[in-house]
């Protein structure tokens, strides 16, 4: 798709951006847009390169970069702690669109605003690089909050997307590095995202679930969704005001209990993962608030992570046993979470985990930070070439934004007091007589069905033996590289061989040619050229080999 000329003017963009940040050697190392007369500047030096640029870069690039480096930012088995600490940073705000253009967005939806809304604020509270956000009021009195799709911005990130995936095909075909990380995938993760996100009436039903599943909470409070008024470019929400939660002067100016907010917003959080399974994926302070009573307000439902039963079971044995300081127990969860490349050195990949743990010895659970040593495991994993599930940097996101408020907030409280009791009934469930009954059932359903098709595939397999036509395949996995290195061995015997009988037969010639005729003809030199021709060309093919 890139050979088409509609995405030749944002490719040039995309390019220049990078190079004028000082990342052209990225560029440059893959010869992505190299002229061979003309040097670009900058190319291959990468002192200009730097967190910071790159950060910059993205946010001058628009949507789909800045949400691609928010996914980068919480994958430290692939980018270093310094970038992804600035890409953490990473800022989306862009001039508002006029009222004018929200009226036709909300029109061409089939919102009927002069009908349903008694007021509209035209001054957006908020004004982002996919919708921006308007204060309202509908006829029947409820304050609402009115989130309207930016114009354009579906077509420019499909458009970057086409780019990226052709980008990420080329790094995977170009770099151990990125077929190891399968950027492609990355790639398509960071699409599905975008995607979902374009479409408001999945965070609708994102909102509908968190309210369900905590309609019986009294510490936290989901707006509710006004489904007639909301279409997939137009959302409309309960306004829910409250306190930011990083508003820690406003929160004791009000005489808020912060040590209650503590408890109450952690609990939350590990509800949605021990228990719903469904989890807020992005709860930065400005998707926070606290209202009366300190109930916790979650806003912006966009970004939601899903955590299967199995992934839960085994990232809770993986922090329980961190909090034993069980080494064999860290290392086996880790590995038992993690698909690997290639075989691991246990015993290596032990002792790794073992000098991390080393340095948490004796320090007390309120100066532990959880999602700290998570992440240092993470990257422990790069090392040993192993790729680790979504679900758990989405988690290890979580819980360093989770910790770094709390830590503000009541610098005397660990997570691991309040989370323990939630891993704990995770694992008991696991052998719980309900559990054990589905696991029986499913074991039964899987072994009727290879006892059903066994005599089958027994009757075709013994068919296939009294036909002559049961095919035995042997591979050997360095069986091409073999043949390969014989074939070139045989060519270079065939050529000595040929070089070795022409230098006897032209000296034959001269020994034994009488005739006039023959002696007229430079035979001899004739020879001698073309052994010489064949020597140098065989010692050429040795040399450049590198195996003499």
């Amino acid at each position: 798709p890139l050979n088409h000329i509609y995405y030749l003017p944002r490719y040039r963009e995309i390019a220049n951006v990078f190079i004028r940040y000082g990342f052209g050697f990225v560029f440059e190392r893959f010869s992505m847009f190299r002229n061979k007369d003309k040097e670009i500047p900058n190319l291959v030096s990468t002192e200009s390169a730097s967190p910071k640029r790159l950060r910059l870069a993205m946010e001058e690039l628009g949507p789909t970069f800045v949400k691609l480096g928010q996914l980068l930012s919480i994958r430290p088995d692939i980018m270093a702690p310094e970038y992804i600490a600035e890409l953490e940073k990473l800022q989306d705000s862009v001039p508002p669109f006029s009222f004018a253009t929200l009226t036709n967005i909300c029109t061409n939806e089939g919102l009927d605003l002069q009908n349903n809304f008694a007021y509209i604020n035209p001054d957006p509270i908020a004004a982002a690089s996919i919708a921006q956000v308007h204060e309202a009021t509908l006829l029947s009195g409820d304050r609402v909050v009115l989130k309207v799709q930016r114009p354009e911005v579906e077509k420019q990130i499909e458009t970057d997307l086409e780019i990226l995936f052709f980008l990420g095909l080329m790094f995977e075909k170009r770099s151990k590095w990125g077929r190891l990380y399968k950027v492609s995938e990355i790639v398509a993760e960071l699409g599905d995202a975008l995607r979902n996100e374009l479409d408001f009436r999945k965070e609708a039903r994102n909102a509908d679930i968190f309210r369900r599943n905590f309609v019986d909470s009294p510490n936290v409070i989901v707006p509710k969704i006004y489904w007639e008024y909301s279409s997939q470019k137009v959302l409309t929400m309960e306004l829910v005001e409250g306190t930011k939660i990083s508003d820690f002067i406003s929160l004791k100016k009000a005489n808020y209990d912060t040590r209650k907010i503590v408890v109450n917003f952690i609990d939350a959080l590990f509800k949605q993962i021990y228990e719903h399974g469904f989890f807020h994926a992005d709860p930065h302070p400005g998707n926070i608030a606290i209202a009366e009573n300190e109930k916790i307000i979650f806003y912006d439902f966009g970004q939601v992570g899903l955590v299967d039963p199995i992934i839960r079971e085994k990232c809770t044995h993986l922090l329980i046993n961190m909090m034993r300081y069980d080494t064999n127990g860290v290392a086996r969860a880790l590995l038992d979470i993690g698909v690997g490349s290639q075989r691991v050195n246990y015993e290596e990949f032990r002792r790794d985990v073992s000098r991390l743990q080393r340095k948490y010895y004796g320090l007390p659970l309120s100066e532990i930070k959880v999602g700290v040593a998570l992440s240092e495991l993470i990257e422990l994993s790069v090392k040993y070439q192993m790729r680790l599930p979504a679900e758990l940097s989405l988690m290890v996101k979580m819980l360093m934004t989770t910790e770094s408020i709390v830590s503000q907030l009541d610098p005397s409280l660990s997570i691991v007091d309040i989370a323990e009791p939630y891993g704990r009934r995770v694992l008991k469930s696991r052998f719980s007589p309900q559990r054990v009954k589905v696991d029986l059932q499913e074991l039964a359903l899987d072994y009727s069905s290879l006892i059903h098709s066994f005599p089958r595939d027994m009757e075709h397999i013994l068919k296939s033996i009294e036909e002559g036509q049961l095919k035995l395949k042997l591979e050997h996995s360095n069986l091409k590289k073999l043949l390969i290195k014989i074939d070139i061995i045989s060519n270079r015997l065939s050529l000595a061989i040929i070089l070795a009988s022409t230098i006897i037969s032209a000296a034959l010639i001269v020994d034994r040619s009488t005739s006039a005729l023959i002696a007229r003809i430079p035979l001899v030199e004739i020879g001698y050229a073309t052994a010489l021709v064949f020597g140098l060309f065989l010692v050429y093919s040795i040399m450049k080999s590198g195996r003499y």
